[in-house]
């Protein structure tokens, strides 16, 4: 069976992704986009449909209809996916098309959006040519069920990234209790809100919070806070990044609402304990029961867990091992690659 995939963009998790799962199964892609705000040292010689005419992605995308049995889109309102679906349509020889998806169930508050996100969605998850791969158990599932996609077609993708690189065996906590965010620095990421809990719980104790990242809000945020307790490190990639990750005494990731959040992976696996608010995608099946870190329903519960592993290295160590032991026993490309056989496997039944 000749399975395709269309990636978003040459960002690092997903180049290591590919280099490690879909290359060594022997699975072919491309990318939607050229640009990426997610850097990597490495590089790909595969198509960049963003550099091609409207023409020749037109033809592209309808060579790869042709030429494929199964394939795979991150994401279900790009131009490959809905030109792909129609394709499908009214082809007599049908593709099973997979749609990845990192989003969490969310009900637009505004009717008329809501309306227009329902008929768009019922029509492609009730197709039972159309697979729903959830980057989550929970409400990642939740967003293919309630448009009505059969469960039998709903497959968990888990969001990965490469385990390897962050990997310490043996967390040696800092002197100074540092508390880590890494992210871009938006409103909806909630950076304000941390850095009000941080100094007013911290202001006397021997603690401090790095902030790594940019956005809209860094030069805000450098000139209203910015102290030797609250440094703001600007971005940093690969190595840098690696380093900030392994001498963190924590993560905290403090988004009003984040899709996934990958770097609570980059965190665990560096053996960060991690505290995120319930709205992190990322902390139904990364942290919940996981003994791992700690799930805030909101910043005031959000405070008090940092306090609390503050005080606590002995709880600290346990969910740092925990952490690694998760990212590198379980939540990792073998993991992935199991998923992916999976749902191969159920389309050649169906073929």
């Amino acid at each position: 069976m000749r399975i395709f995939c269309y990636f978003v963009e040459p960002a690092s998790y997903t180049l290591d992704l590919a280099k490690n799962v879909y290359d060594k199964n022997k699975i072919d892609y491309c990318f939607i986009k050229s640009n990426t705000l997610v850097k990597s040292n490495s590089k790909s010689n595969k198509e960049m449909l963003s550099e091609l005419s409207i023409f020749d992605k037109i033809r592209f995308i309808i060579k790869i209809f042709k030429e494929n049995n199964m394939i795979i889109v991150n994401g279900y309102n790009n131009y490959p996916f809905i030109l792909t679906f129609i394709l499908n349509i009214f082809s007599c020889n049908k593709r099973f098309v997979a749609t990845e998806s990192d989003t969490q169930l969310q009900i637009p508050a505004n009717p008329i959006k809501r309306f227009i996100k329902w008929i768009y969605l019922s029509i492609i998850y009730k197709n039972k040519y159309v697979l729903g791969f959830s980057g989550g158990n929970n409400s990642h599932k939740d967003l293919f069920r309630h448009y009505g996609m059969e469960r039998e077609r709903i497959f968990l993708m888990p969001m990965m990234v490469d385990n390897s690189k962050f990997y310490q065996k043996n967390k040696v906590l800092p002197q100074v209790f540092s508390f880590l965010y890494v992210g871009r620095l938006l409103k909806h990421k909630n950076v304000e809100e941390l850095i009000k809990v941080f100094k007013s719980r911290f202001s006397t104790l021997n603690a401090e919070l790095r902030i790594v990242g940019g956005g809209e809000e860094e030069e805000y945020l450098r000139d209203k806070y910015q102290s030797k307790k609250v440094k703001f490190l600007g971005k940093k990639f690969t190595e840098d990044l690696v380093e900030e990750f392994q001498k963190a005494s924590c993560f905290v990731c403090p988004s009003i609402f984040e899709p996934w959040g990958l770097v609570v992976n980059e965190a665990l696996s560096a053996g960060a304990p991690v505290i995120a608010t319930k709205e992190v995608g990322a902390s139904f099946d990364l942290i919940n029961e996981k003994e791992t870190g700690y799930v805030a329903a909101n910043m005031t519960e959000f405070g008090e867990y940092m306090v609390e592993l503050f005080h606590n290295p002995k709880k600290l160590l346990v969910f740092s091992k925990n952490a690694f032991d998760l990212m590198q026993n379980k939540w990792n490309y073998d993991f992935y690659n199991n998923c992916l056989n999976k749902s191969i496997d159920k389309v050649k039944k169906w073929h």
